[in-house]
């Protein structure tokens, strides 16, 4: 059975399942009433949040407000509160709503500073941020719909942006990193990236994979799995892995129907909770100099990579790597990630963004901004997407290196892995096809190999036309409404498409006229982006591999347009979404797997 097979014939259980087996505990508070029962989260209590977790994770929700309307979420009612949000809304919602119905305390920093005083974007400053604001429920809140409506409002992903060293006190944080192991990552724990996205844990698989949620400006809810995508950097910022601080009421009385009254909040310190690590900064043996990133990661002897170690600890014990479930898995999250911005450049086409004069200028910074640009423009969604095809491309080479030296850890038992490799390609790129509006309304159907092809010229700019969100060329871009200035603009990006990395530190409200190649000037005088993209040709690679002569002259498919309806509607989710834990089986040819 290879792994597509395989993945088609798994499936977890549903969220009623998994209340009926007591997973998901009942409701105690049905109302709009948030009355407080508990002093502190039990395990039990920390359990059901997982089970509840998994299961909006496993759903096929494609928003925040769906996603609590979803059978997935057994606390579903009509008290609820309408709830869109981006990804940091999504954590603390999650948290707070889970709370309100079990009767559980809850609290959330509100507001940020720079832990330093600079005057900078909160998440982006460069020292990272202490909290300076909280709000907490420790008896009663008599609107809880309400209440959990104003977190949107309030939080942002500089909430995640804190040197967990500082621990808990008065002014503690919400969260602390935790150890890198099965029972210390599981559904609910957060993953932070300090280019200002969260996304929340709701599985981990037998190969050591992460799953994760997250919401995003658009309000699209989607599924990934954690790697490179998430960068790792200095624990001042406090990327990474992530729990919840644990939260007592303390001095609480009870009243007649033992909900609790009066007392006061505290939180954990770093030394009471027993999976909190450094690890994830500083490594398994740390450096001499304290230096974080000159820390080593070790496992079963040997010296591997972040993520490389993060997958292996996690992963059961006989767990090896096999090339082609590798590629195939890695494929089918880009084509999730891919289908997923679909609906964002959607969303900028419905708004009819294309069709309104470029501003005369950038924003302050593309990443990280506010308004229609930050609502409709795909930089930070377009720069995880690079990452994913540039680490695919260099995890193909170094495995396909792996087998061929014997290393160990890697398995492929196959006579054929050139081929093995490009039949996978294959089958995967025409199983991963979308379609996306023209500006005169007619329809372009692409495939995962159209999109990695033209992967450095899909524009992130919300007001260019759809033909060039998706790089068209040719004949497909004769029916783009932009004029000169907006093709000029478009030109002038070039080299910021080039660019996989996240800058929010670099000014960039330059106008048409100022940005300049980054080869003839410096960022503080617009030479914006890198002077040439990083290898992500996957196919050209696997090609190679197997015919240098046939990857030499491959030709790009033909894009066929097309004019019907419907309207292909929804986040299209990664294949292997909806699926339970795999594992690969040494001995099993070309990518089989088997059920553990």
């Amino acid at each position: 059975m290879g792994i597509a097979a395989f993945l088609a014939a798994c499936s977890l259980p549903s969220a009623s399942a998994l209340a009926q087996d007591g997973a998901i505990p009942p409701p105690v508070n049905t109302g709009k009433r948030w009355e407080v029962y508990k002093a502190a989260w039990s395990p039990e209590d920390e359990a059901g949040y997982s089970a509840f977790v998994a299961a909006i994770g496993h759903s096929d929700c494609t928003s925040i407000d769906s996603c609590l309307k979803d059978d997935a979420n057994p606390y579903r009612s009509s008290v609820d509160p309408h709830l869109p949000g981006d990804c940091a809304d999504m954590a603390y919602v999650l948290r707070a709503y889970y709370a309100w119905k079990n009767g559980l305390p809850f609290s959330y920093q509100n507001a940020m500073r720079t832990a330093d005083g600079a005057r900078e974007d909160i998440r982006y400053s460069s020292a990272g941020n202490v909290v300076a604001g909280r709000r907490q429920i420790l008896n009663y809140v008599t609107n809880a719909p309400h209440f959990i409506a104003r977190i949107g409002g309030e939080v942002s992903t500089a909430m995640f942006r804190t040197d967990p060293t500082r621990g808990g006190g008065r002014s503690h944080d919400d969260f602390y990193p935790v150890k890198i192991e099965r029972g210390a990552i599981k559904p609910g724990v957060l993953a932070y990236d300090i280019y200002g996205h969260v996304g929340i844990v709701y599985d981990i698989l037998e190969d050591g994979r992460i799953l994760v949620v997250a919401s995003h400006p658009d309000n699209s809810v989607t599924r990934t799995a954690y790697g490179a995508n998430f960068m790792r950097s200095k624990p001042a910022l406090g990327a990474g892995l992530k729990a919840w601080r644990p939260i007592r009421v303390k001095g609480a009385k009870k009243a007649s129907d033992g909900s609790l009254l009066g007392g006061a909040l505290y939180a954990a310190k770093n030394e009471e909770i027993a999976d909190f690590s450094m690890e994830q900064y500083f490594g398994t043996v740390p450096h001499p100099s304290g230096v974080w990133h000159y820390g080593e990661f070790k496992f079963k002897g040997r010296t591997l990579k972040y993520y490389d170690y993060v997958r292996r600890k996690l992963a059961a014990p006989d767990f090896a790597y096999n090339p082609v479930d590798e590629l195939r898995f890695g494929l089918q999250t880009i084509c999730g990630d891919l289908k997923a911005r679909k609906v964002a450049v959607d969303a900028a086409y419905r708004k009819r963004l294309h069709m309104k004069p470029h501003p005369p200028k950038l924003p302050r910074n593309i990443f990280g901004t506010y308004g229609e640009w930050e609502e409709y423009s795909t930089p930070s969604r377009d720069a995880r997407l690079k990452v994913s095809f540039i680490e695919l491309r260099r995890t193909m080479q170094h495995l396909v290196e792996d087998v061929r030296a014997g290393a160990p850890g890697v398995v492929y038992d196959g006579d054929d892995l050139a081929g093995d490799l490009v039949a996978a390609f294959e089958e995967e790129k025409n199983a991963c096809t979308f379609t996306y509006w023209r500006s005169d309304a007619t329809r372009m159907r692409l495939n995962l190999a159209h999109a990695m092809e033209r992967l450095w010229a899909l524009s992130f700019d919300p007001y260019h036309c759809p033909e060039r969100r998706w790089g068209a060329t040719g004949a497909e871009l004769e029916t783009c409404t932009d004029g000169k200035t907006k093709t000029q603009w478009y030109n002038a990006q070039r080299f910021l498409r080039y660019q996989a990395r996240r800058t929010y530190d670099v000014r960039m409200d330059f106008s048409l006229h100022e940005l300049k190649p980054p080869m003839v000037a410096p960022p503080e005088q617009g030479g914006l982006g890198v002077d040439a993209p990083a290898d992500a040709d996957i196919r050209g690679y696997l090609y190679r591999l197997a015919d240098p002569l046939v990857a030499d002259s491959e030709e790009e498919a033909e894009a066929t347009p097309t004019s019907y309806a419907p309207e292909e509607t929804g986040v299209f989710l990664p294949s292997w979404h909806h699926k339970s834990a795999m594992e690969p089986v040494s001995g099993s040819g070309s990518g089989k797997t088997s059920r553990k």
